[in-house]
């Protein structure tokens, strides 16, 4: 009785193909993941700086140090989520939205995408 040999013709044209698949899907969750890191960083870079606009403002009125600190949470690109002031002391509430093209097909297919947010206090002593 003779044994017929295993043919594996092809099989490394499947191999680099599943190989290369899995590549690139992790080549585009680490773009989608850094893309949501750097919104967070820019959520809280201008939540830094719109609680530090409004607290010179805090000293005339709440309105104009909430009107402040939304300037400058806007120009950094970023959405005012809230502020409060209590005590001559600003809190800012702000994120951002990813600005990558692999986390905006992301958030069609899901539906929506994560806006990262952070807070930040301000206050003249």
């Amino acid at each position: 009785m003779t044994r017929r040999p295993v043919c594996e013709d092809g099989a490394a044209i499947v191999w680099s193909m599943l190989l290369s698949s899995v590549l690139v899907l992790v080549l585009v969750l680490g773009a989608v993941v850094a893309d949501l890191l750097a919104a967070r960083q820019r959520a809280a870079a201008a939540a830094d700086l719109g609680a530090l606009a409004g607290a010179p403002a805090a000293a005339h009125s709440d309105a104009d140090a909430c009107r402040a600190a939304a300037f400058v949470v806007r120009a950094n690109g970023a959405s005012l989520r809230g502020c409060s002031v209590a005590d001559g002391e600003v809190t800012v509430m702000a994120s951002a939205r990813p600005r990558g093209p692999w986390s905006r097909w992301l958030a069609t297919v899901l539906g929506g995408a994560p806006e990262p947010g952070a807070s930040a206090r301000a206050g003249l002593r």
